[in-house]
């Protein structure tokens, strides 16, 4: 039924009440970036800063404060770009196998072990750190990023296993079963076949374990304390002065920490709409 013209203007009215909804706040968090000590901290509240000024950038990335004691913020994102994209890999490359040998091979306890993985990842996170922090410390694993890239494909590989093996098992086996007559082993049927059509939803995933690993803090802050090994969410905590947060310089850190992960989104969007419409429709 064709919609009449007031129906299209309701329509129209309640998707921009939506998208001003969603955009105002971010376009708070930017205007405040730029807005000076004085205007964020005032009890009247300012939309509008009275005066613009630059100088939550220049100290978030000189690492000034009132003691000077901030980890370099470039230094702290490129932490963070090695441990999130490092576990990021590792999580996706051994999950991967698992997924498709949970979704293609038959054997004893499949579905007790698919549960086994998920009540894994619903374990409290809190309740492991002090466990962990006691074997990485006898490891001397302390303050170096390896330790937080396997803490987190640690505890991702849960999810990388769950959402992969539902694409696998959407693809028909007529496909691998041809090329099974073919000669081609199951790792070559994987890499040849499986994960070129999964490519939606591997990058999906992908993301979502990013995500994830790029905005941990509890075990950033507990395993790292020299500026060569924190990551980015712990740099921003410390954005602030003796008793005092610096409001200025944790909104600018947060707005800045916040633009890769959405330049990845916007570059991969195609594969990211793709993957959660094949996932929703599938599962």
């Amino acid at each position: 039924m064709e919609r009449t013209r007031a129906q299209k203007f309701w329509i129209y009215v309640g998707v921009s009440l939506i998208m001003l909804f969603t955009a105002l706040p971010l376009l708070l968090l930017v205007i405040a970036t730029f807005s000076s000590s004085g205007d964020l901290n005032a009890k009247t509240l300012h939309l509008w800063p009275a005066e613009w000024t630059f100088d939550n950038y220049s100290r978030v990335f000189s690492g000034e404060a009132s003691d000077g004691s901030l980890p370099p913020f470039l230094t702290a994102m490129k932490n963070s770009v090695v441990v999130a994209l490092s576990s990021t890999l590792l999580t996706l490359f051994i999950g991967m196998f698992a997924a498709y040998a949970c979704a293609r091979f038959r054997f004893r306890g499949k579905d007790a072990l698919l549960v086994s993985i998920l009540g894994f990842r619903m374990v409290p996170e809190v309740v492991l750190l002090i466990p962990l922090y006691v074997i990485f410390a006898r490891m001397g694993m302390i303050n170096h990023k390896p330790a937080l890239i396997v803490i987190y494909m640690a505890f991702n590989l849960p999810y990388v296993i769950w959402m992969m093996q539902t694409y696998f098992r959407s693809i028909p086996r007529s496909m691998e079963e041809s090329a099974q007559i073919d000669g081609v082993s199951p790792l070559g049927i994987l890499f040849k076949f499986l994960l070129p059509l999964s490519l939606p939803g591997l990058v999906a995933t992908g993301i979502f374990v990013l995500l994830i690993a790029w905005d941990e803090f509890m075990f950033a802050s507990i395993f790292t304390s020299t500026y060569d090994a924190k990551t980015i969410t712990v740099a921003i905590s410390e954005f602030s002065k003796r008793g005092m947060i610096d409001f200025g310089m944790q909104i600018t850190g947060g707005l800045l920490a916040s633009l890769p992960p959405i330049a990845l989104a916007l570059f991969l969007q195609k594969y990211i709409i793709s993957g959660l419409s094949e996932g929703s429709e599938k599962g």
